[in-house]
Formats: structure tokens, C-alpha cells, sequence
């Protein structure tokens, strides 16, 4: 291989400097958008694999792998390659109030997740007998750290509100939300009943981040992106 000239080798030096420094100012500029519900994880590119954490590639189950997230009039959608609705949590153990799933929008408008739980309250433990998982509902939410808690928590819930879930898609009316930053499928623990969260962030963990299906970010052009099917 023949030697590179200095000239050559400077421009060089100076155009991956260049690459670097945009690839800085990109995730700077992602960090100041809302939040996204729990950790880290790289943003949706196409594919149906993601890495473990060992570097492995794994499955993402196609009721929560999302293809696309779009609003529709008032509407918020999600919609998965799978069933939407399709994968519900484990029935937790007695005395357990075991996970909650959600397809969650981060918004301009807050964090809208449309969401389903066995019901197995505080007061009542988790009956033997019951054998349905709660309707899916949609409800805003938000997060934070919370003492003794070593992973993000639900803080509080407000706007309750019915949702949909058919075929491919997850449809929640939020007329309050004119633009999507992100949508994410995810599981969350329950830590107490969520009929009795709090309305405002009050210091307790509702339900506290366990793990993430999927990821998902709109296209830099389509962040307000209407239906196109």
C-alpha cells in the first residue's frame, strides 16, 4: 500500500474530525427532547432484531415490535408487526400485583401509554380465581426517580381515557398531543394498586421500569406525520 501524502493525510484527519463532531451535535440535540420511558436503547432503524446485552442478537416479540407511530386526526397510533394487544403480562404469583405492558407516545403534550394489568389490587392481593387481564385503557403518565427505586417509576396518573386495540394497531384519542418524539413498548412492575395512584407527581413509585420491547422515532422529516396508509 502505497504511503498517503501529507496533504491527503491532513484532509483526512480533518473530515472524520468533522463526521465526529456532527455525530456530537446529533445525540446533544436528542437529549433535549422529553424523555423516553426507561433506559437507554438505540432508536428503531428497521429490522426486527436487537442486541442483549451481551451483544447477541434477540427476537423482539411482533405483538410489541413497532412498525410505525403516527397521529390520525386527534388520534394516536401505533402500529406493530404482530397483533396489537396481542402479548399481555404473566399472571403474577399471590401477593404479587405483577406487570403492566404499555405502548407508550412520549409527546409535546406529556407521556401517553396505552397499557393493560392483571387485576390484582393492594386490598385484595391477586384472587386464584381471577383469570382476565384489565380491558386496555390509555392514561398520561409521568416519570421519575423515587428513593429506593433503582430504576425510573410511573409518579402519577391523570386523563384516563378509553383505547383500541385492532389488527396492527394501538389507537388512543389525544387531542392534547399535536407531535410525536418517540413511542415505545415496554413492561413496568406494579408497586401498588394503580386505581389509587396519584394525580401529580407525590413522591411514590405507581410502577417501577422492569424492561423495553421496542423503540421507535419518527423520520427528521416526520415528526408530524399524518396517516399514509
Amino acid at each position: 500500500m502505497h504511503q498517503m501524502s501529507t496533504s491527503t493525510e491532513i484532509t483526512m484527519r480533518l473530515f472524520i474530525a468533522a463526521v465526529l463532531a456532527g455525530s456530537v451535535l446529533a445525540v446533544s440535540g436528542m437529549a433535549s427532547m422529553q424523555p423516553a420511558l426507561a433506559e437507554k436503547s438505540s432508536d428503531k432503524k428497521g429490522g426486527d432484531d436487537k442486541k442483549s446485552d451481551d451483544g447477541h442478537s434477540k427476537k423482539i416479540d411482533p405483538n410489541m415490535d413497532i412498525k410505525k407511530a403516527y397521529r390520525d386526526g386527534n388520534n394516536l397510533v401505533m402500529k406493530v408487526k404482530g397483533t396489537a394487544g396481542g402479548t399481555v403480562p404473566a399472571k403474577p404469583a399471590a401477593g404479587h400485583l405483577g406487570q403492566v405492558f404499555v405502548y407508550a407516545f412520549v409527546t409535546d403534550a406529556g407521556i401517553m401509554v396505552i397499557n393493560a394489568h392483571w387485576e390484582c389490587h393492594v386490598l385484595s392481593g391477586c384472587d386464584p380465581t381471577e383469570q382476565h387481564v384489565s380491558e386496555w385503557h390509555a392514561e398520561f403518565v409521568t416519570l421519575g426517580h423515587v428513593a429506593g427505586h433503582e430504576k425510573d417509576c410511573v409518579t402519577s396518573i391523570y386523563g384516563e381515557r378509553t383505547a383500541t386495540v385492532s389488527g396492527h394497531n394501538a389507537i388512543v384519542n389525544t387531542p392534547e398531543a399535536h407531535k410525536i418524539l418517540k413511542a415505545q413498548t415496554a413492561a413496568f412492575n406494579l408497586m401498588m394498586d394503580p386505581d389509587t395512584a396519584p394525580t401529580s407527581p407525590s413522591g411514590v413509585c405507581v410502577a417501577e421500569f422492569d424492561h423495553q420491547f421496542d423503540v421507535w422515532t419518527p423520520k427528521t422529516n416526520g415528526d408530524n406525520e399524518q396517516s399514509d396508509d
